[in-house]
């Protein structure tokens, strides 16, 4: 394994544009669901599955790659930790967490959506909401863009459960860093930095949206 690094860089990857993109598309699909036009809805959200998209969170995500990993293997851990026995907080206290920090990946800054928006597209427009078992099976963006709570000091080496430990991040810098320390990947502790609080819900306007029989048609 590489040399732990001294901070130098907030995530693995500058964010790309396409991921802004598709998040004002999604989010222009949400509005449209709540119109009720379905046919616009469903040509934003074929919009957002952009290929570029898939290929920039793989990228993050799959084999260990020391240009953007700067590690060459996952750390090996053992029992030398003491974990704590609760993995997750509760769904209250993690949605909290996803207001606190503005539904905003605390480290890359990129817009999130609630895991359960995401399955409410995929009930409404299961043909371009992709969401099969496989990850080319999955709608690109919705994908990139779940929000899933990290724990900055990993719950594998010692980190708790605490609120101040956890942050809201995107696909790629929740499963890019593993078990890794922020060190090891020369991360600034994303704490450091205010979260960005304006009109971006994480599509959560979404639960507005009264399902029918004949909205799943």
């Amino acid at each position: 394994m590489l040399p732990t690094h001294a901070p130098a860089r907030r995530c693995f990857l500058t964010p790309i544009p396409q991921l802004s993109s598709a998040a004002n598309l999604l989010a222009s699909a949400a509005d449209s669901l709540l119109a009720g036009d379905t046919a616009n809805a469903r040509q934003l959200v074929t919009g957002a599955d952009m290929p570029v998209i898939a290929a920039y969170t793989a990228l993050v995500t799959g084999s260990v790659n020391p240009l953007v990993h700067w590690q060459s293997a996952m750390p090996s851990v053992g029992a030398e930790f003491e974990r704590s026995a609760q993995r997750m907080p509760s769904s209250s206290s993690e949605r909290a967490i996803y207001v606190r920090d503005g539904w905003r990946c605390r480290y890359c800054g990129t817009r999130v959506i609630d895991r359960s928006m995401r399955t409410r597209l995929h009930r409404y427009l299961p043909d371009v909401a992709r969401w099969g078992a496989r990850n080319a099976d999955k709608h690109a963006a919705l994908a990139a863009l779940s929000a899933s709570l990290d724990h900055v000091i990993p719950h594998s080496r010692g980190g708790t459960n605490d609120e101040l430990n956890l942050v809201t991040a995107c696909n790629a810098c929740q499963f890019g860093r593993g078990q890794w320390t922020l060190e090891e990947v020369g991360f600034f502790d994303p704490r450091e930095y205010p979260p960005t609080r304006d009109s971006w819900d994480g599509l959560t306007r979404l639960s507005r949206l009264v399902t029918t029989s004949n909205d799943l048609q």
